[in-house]
């Protein structure tokens, strides 16, 4: 029969459960809002340095606009999400990018905030896919930020924009170097290059779609008969320019997707091979242009009248490498949004690129 040395178990057992308690510290073990342990110095996980700080602000929403009935909504009634960012601001005083920090924030994501509205929008009647709809998000400031409806609903990210309440400092483990934190919650795009859309304690959010002289006739003549011309638009009467091939000094980007709709579920295995959106649009829409990538909406429309709504900031202030790209393909142009995971953002015979509210 075979011995069992019970005190040399629980010597080993306690010898195990003090190593673990040493190589981390328990913070309110919160299975939804991701990882919430601060590890050790050397350790593997380089966002948890540091213990989380709580931001104080609103802890109510306000969202009106094209709804069924405007709503007051908790925000502690939704998931904490949790976005690591590297934060950059524009400094008009000496013309330079300020670099603020890297950070992990836990917050609510927009997604889920706007998840169960009742969305009433004014072009039902004769366009009623939600790729048209934008939302504007302001605080008490009058300060305010713009998005598309496709950001938070058709994006292979959709929760990356967060209404931050816990930030951690992601510490460089050499220079130990400690950024100053945010004092109040504020908003947090992920994808973004520049930071400008981050803006303090949100407190309210509008729900709009694209205006214009749309005519949606779907008759495939329509699209066999594409110009192959593609207006650059600062109002519905202002033309900037017309582009009729893509540019001689921008190189030619491949992306192979599975190509999914919305509706229609899986299409096919397609090659989309064009040109950043980015790049076409500069000496119209600069990358630099701070104040345009806060607040601008752009509506991309084909010639049958079927269109989207895309924030300036998403054609042109990405970090994720996602640029949406413009196609030309059997004399026609398409515009193919990369950083969505349905095809319902991409527009085929690609007719205006129109600045919605200068």
């Amino acid at each position: 029969m075979k011995r069992i040395y019970y005190p040399i178990l629980i010597l080993l057992t306690a010898v195990l459960s003090s190593s673990l308690v040493t190589s981390c510290i328990s913070l309110d073990l919160d299975a939804i809002s991701g990882s919430t342990l601060v590890w050790n110095s050397g350790s593997n996980n380089y966002f948890n340095r540091e213990a989380y700080t709580t931001l104080p602000g609103p802890k109510k929403l306000l969202i009106d606009g094209e709804v069924e009935e405007e709503t007051e909504i908790k925000l502690s009634r939704f998931p904490l999400r949790t976005v690591t960012v590297k934060e950059a601001v524009y400094c008009p005083e000496g013309d330079s990018i300020a670099f603020k920090g890297a950070f992990r924030y836990d917050g609510y994501a927009l997604c889920d905030i706007l998840s169960t509205l009742k969305v009433d929008k004014a072009s039902k009647e004769d366009f009623w896919p939600p790729v048209d709809i934008y939302i504007e998000v302001r605080n008490d400031r009058g300060d305010m930020a713009v998005f598309s409806w496709g950001e938070l609903f058709y994006s292979a990210n959709p929760y990356g924009i967060v209404i931050a309440k816990r930030v951690t400092r992601v510490i460089p483990g050499k220079t130990g170097e400690l950024w100053d934190l945010p004092d109040q919650t504020q908003l947090v795009v992920e994808s973004d290059l520049i930071s400008e859309r981050n803006i303090k304690s949100p407190s309210r959010i509008t729900i709009r779609s694209l205006k214009g002289n749309y005519i949606v006739d779907r008759d495939p003549a329509v699209l066999e008969n594409d110009p192959c011309r593609l207006k650059v638009m600062s109002s519905p009467e202002d033309t900037l320019a017309v582009i009729t091939d893509l540019k001689d000094d921008l190189p030619v980007l491949s992306h192979t997707t599975l190509f999914y709709g919305n509706s229609t579920g899986y299409k096919r295995v397609r090659e989309f091979r064009g040109q950043q959106l980015s790049g076409v649009l500069a000496p119209w829409f600069p990358a630099n242009d701070y104040p345009a990538i806060r607040s601008a909406m752009m509506s991309v429309a084909g010639v049958d009248g079927y269109r989207a709504a895309f924030s300036l900031a998403e054609l042109i202030n990405r970090n994720d490498h996602r640029d949406p790209l413009l196609v030309k393909e059997d004399n026609s142009f398409i515009l193919y949004a990369a950083g969505d995971a349905f095809a319902d953002r991409c527009i085929k015979a690609l007719g205006e690129i129109r600045l919605v509210n200068p």
